[in-house]
């Protein structure tokens, strides 16, 4: 006859045991590392065309662009454009265009997607970095100047990205540190650093319509727009003590439902909703994996040593793959260390 009460705790203790399992089991798993040997300096931002798994590196003091097939683990190709100090990147597939802005000289310039010719040039301030697109309205946000990095005032072009042509402008005043753009909703967040903010813009409109306040200074942010949280990481500033964090907040209200240790100097965040992870890497060399319990309730899951200055990086999700843009030091050849989200 079977002892129902000892069955019961078998059964609990297996149940604990498969927990135990699950939880132990890594976020993220480095599985290759793609060398570049060719490149030197400091990587900038990074982007891919998730139907060919090609991603795009900005080499900022190469004044060139690297090409990387990562499901091949090889380089293919290295753009070269009369780039200058080329920073912030964009694949838009809905138009089959490479657009990349460049700090030093100001100019986006827009590359066809397959043969990367210049199809069109828009001058912009000094300091053009970071991109969005809103597929609603086919127009590329595109942000530079600050006149809290001596820049002249801060503002979001809105750019044509088959003409290159100007077609709107948003003052910001001070430089954007990160941009993200909804899908389902007419909605453009925008992380302020100098104010301790992420604006919020109507897509519609084109105007701020909400300011979420920030545990300190934004420098990265990603969106579960299913769920309705903004995930944002703050870093330190010279003079300003307060610790880095990551937060989520309420993309209704602005209001802060969660808020974690973080590791300091945050460049690139991506959600990973089929795993329920948000993935931040640093430039103080470290990637860090969290995941969503649910809405409102999130762990810190891991945190893995890249190497300095290691801090963007491209999730795709075709491949469940995290690439890391590694710059070369002590003799190590640059790198794309790609890390296996799971389980």
């Amino acid at each position: 006859m079977i002892d129902r009460n000892a069955f019961a705790a078998c059964a609990c203790a297996l149940a604990l045991l498969v927990q135990a399992g699950a939880t132990a089991a890594p976020a993220l798993t480095l599985v290759a590392k793609i060398p570049v040997p060719p490149m030197t300096g400091t990587w900038d931002h990074l982007t891919a065309d998730q139907a060919t798994k090609r991603l795009f590196l900005s080499a900022q003091d190469q004044q060139l662009v690297y090409v990387v097939d990562v499901p091949g683990r090889a380089l293919v190709h290295q753009i070269s454009a009369d780039f200058d100090r080329p920073q912030g990147e964009l694949y838009v597939p809905q138009v089959g265009r490479l657009v990349v802005t460049n700090g030093r000289d100001g100019r986006v310039r827009i590359l066809h997607g397959h043969n990367y010719r210049v199809a069109a040039t828009l001058t912009l301030s000094l300091g053009a970095d970071m991109i969005a697109f809103d597929p609603r309205h086919r127009v590329l946000y595109v942000e530079s100047g600050g006149t809290d990095s001596q820049r002249g005032p801060g503002w979001l072009a809105l750019i044509d990205p088959v003409t290159g042509e100007l077609v709107g402008k948003i003052t910001t005043g001070y430089r954007a540190a990160a941009l993200v753009m909804a899908h389902r909703r007419a909605r453009l967040y925008v992380a302020i650093p100098a104010r301790d903010q992420v604006a919020v813009i109507d897509t519609d409109t084109r105007r701020v319509v909400r300011r979420f306040a920030v545990p300190g200074r934004p420098a990265s942010m990603a969106l579960d727009e299913a769920g309705g949280r903004l995930f944002v990481a703050t870093r330190t500033f010279p003079g300003d003590p307060r610790p880095p964090t990551f937060n989520v907040l309420d993309v209704d209200t602005g209001r802060v439902v969660a808020s974690l240790a973080s590791r300091d100097a945050t460049e690139d965040m991506t959600f990973d909703p089929v795993h329920r992870g948000i993935y931040t890497t640093s430039l103080d060399g470290f990637v860090q994996a969290y995941r969503q319990v649910d809405a409102d309730h999130y762990q810190l899951m891991e945190t893995l040593a890249t190497a300095p200055h290691a801090g963007t990086s491209q999730f795709i999700p075709a491949l469940d793959e995290l690439c890391v843009a590694v710059p070369p030091a002590a003799g190590r050849a640059a790198a794309v260390w790609v890390f296996r989200a799971g389980p």
